[in-house]
This record gives structure tokens, sequence and C-alpha cells, in this order.
């Protein structure tokens, strides 16, 4: 077994895998809420682009001869109709539009009561961290019953699911006397009791580049690494391995034991030249994420893409 040394600190940062996508502009998601049933019909716009450069543009056309270049902008209808709105995102590349249409036509509108949800890292394992998407319509205020005793007057709320069980999520929307619900099922499933270790990937500064390098990983002082994972030719940032093992000596306690890792140059055995790791107990604390980051700042830095289930050993 390698030497070990004490690991670096873990730093919660989000770090790249590789560079943005430039050019193109691409709308991942449009929508409205329409904060009251009864004109003068006030409208907060949400809007999320991906792949956007810095130079983009807003074009909103409200479709009642006003517009805006905000890029969510609230606007307030006035008169009773149905309204296309049409936005329109420009940057030097490409030119985006996408129209959806207001209903503001009766004197009244009922309320239209919706919401959706999902998981931080798309994990519905206990803990579970759920954001919660209101998709209601014709209302001014809400009140959200978790199931588990607990509830928010958000709009848009975070809860956190403590145990795995069936939670009944209620959504209460309420304008001028007038009063929805929807309520949903949202299954939360027990603490995965296997974690397995897909991808690493490492960081290293230019003058440790053009090496061959092994990696060694643990549970504690039990070596989890499998038999015959071979060296990695590190010419470039970064490189690493494809393992898509699950961790033996893991037996679904998140306590204070560690998983950490080393990468050691093939020709030098005097110390790793970088190591890493992070405690289950931490792991569980953040939701069990798709992959765990790591940087110190002085060029070295690492991402591991973990999953989980529980459905045993693989």
């Amino acid at each position: 077994m390698k030497k070990i040394v004490p690991f670096l600190f873990i730093i919660p940062l989000i770090f790249l895998f590789s560079c943005k996508k430039k050019g193109n502009v691409d709308i991942q998601y449009l929508d409205y809420w329409i904060k009251n049933n009864t004109a003068p019909y006030e409208v907060q716009f949400y809007l999320d682009v991906h792949y956007q450069p810095t130079e983009i543009s807003y074009n909103w056309n409200f479709g009642d001869g006003k517009i805006s270049s905000e890029k969510e902008p609230v606007h307030v209808y006035k008169n009773k109709g149905l309204y296309t709105v049409k936005l329109t995102i420009t940057n030097y590349k490409t030119v985006v539009e996408k129209s959806i249409t207001i209903d503001v036509s009766k004197d009244t509108m009922p309320i239209k009561v919706d919401f959706d949800y999902e998981s931080t890292h798309n994990n519905y394992y206990a803990p579970c961290e759920m954001r919660f998407y209101n998709k209601t319509q014709y209302a001014s205020d809400f009140f959200w019953n978790f199931g588990d005793g607990k509830g928010s007057d958000e709009i848009k709320p975070t809860h956190i699911f403590q145990n795995d069980t069936t939670y009944n999520v209620a959504l209460y929307a309420y304008s001028d006397g007038d009063t929805a619900t929807s309520v949903m099922q949202i299954p939360i499933q027990s603490p995965p009791n296997t974690i397995s270790v897909d991808v690493v990937s490492v960081w290293l500064p230019e003058e440790f580049l053009g090496r061959d390098y092994e990696l060694f990983y643990y549970t504690e002082k039990m070596n989890e690494t499998p038999t015959g994972l071979d060296p990695v030719y590190g010419d470039s940032r970064p490189f690493g391995w494809i393992i898509e093992k699950p961790l033996f000596y893991f037996n679904g306690d998140y306590n204070d034991d560690y998983l950490y890792f080393e990468v050691w140059d093939l020709h030098n055995n005097q110390a790793p030249t970088y190591n890493f790791g992070i405690q289950f107990q931490k792991i569980q604390e953040q939701f069990y994420p798709d992959t765990l980051f790591w940087d110190d700042g002085n060029g070295f830095a690492a991402a591991v893409a973990l999953s989980y289930s529980n459905s045993g050993k693989k």
C-alpha cells in the first residue's frame, strides 16, 4: 500500500470540466406568472437561457404595443384580452425567437394551480433537498404544506425531506377570496447503501504534465482501487480514469470516515503528487452530489463523478 499523507481540504466551488459553449443561444425555459385574477393584470416573466455568451440582448414584445429589453421583466396588462408575447434573443451569431399566449380574457380569471419539483442532484434519497416550481396562474398568495409538519408561503421554496417515506405535498393558491389546491405525492428513498466511483478527473500544474500517473483510492485505510487499473499519461488538463466500480468496503454508514484519493507519479514513490478526500457524512450533507469537486488554488484540482443505488454491490 502507498504511504498515506494528509489530504487537502475540500473547497465547495463549481469547477468547469470544459469551456462554455459559445455562439449559439438556447432558450431552455420560458414561463410567466399572472399575479392577480382581475384587471389590471401584473405578469412576471421567467427565463432560463443556456450557453449564452456575454454579449446578448433581449427584446420582449408584450402584444399590447409595449416592449422591454430586460431579461425577466414585469408587465401590466390594463385591459382584458388574449396577448401573444414574443421574445427575441440576439447575439453576434444567432437570433432565437419564442412566443407564448397570455390569457386575461375574462372579467375574473379562475385560479389555475399547478407546480412541479426536482431534487438538487436528481437523487431522491433521504435526506433530500427539493426545489419547487410554482406554475400557478391568476393567484397572488400561496401556502405550501410539505406533508412533514412544515410549510412555506414562498412562491418557489426549497425544502429538505429528512426521512424515507412518501410525502403528500399541497400547494394552496389564493386571489381575491378565491382558493384552489393541488396535491402531489413525492416518494423519498432510504439513503443509498452503495456508492460507485465512476470517473476521476485531475488538473495538475503544467510542470507536472508529461508523466505517467497511477490512481489509488481508499475507504479509510482499506484500498478500494480496482485490480488492473492502468496508469494514465497526463499530457493535458484534465486527465483521468473511467472506473464505474462500487466501493467494496463502504457499508452504508455516513459517518466521519473518509473516501480519499491519491495520484502518484509512476516513477516517484516518495509521496503522492496530489491527494484529496471527503467524509461520507459530508456526502450525505450535500444530498449525494453527482460530482465532487476539489481545488487547492495552486493549480491542483479534481472532480469525481459518483453514482448511488440501494441494490447492493455490483
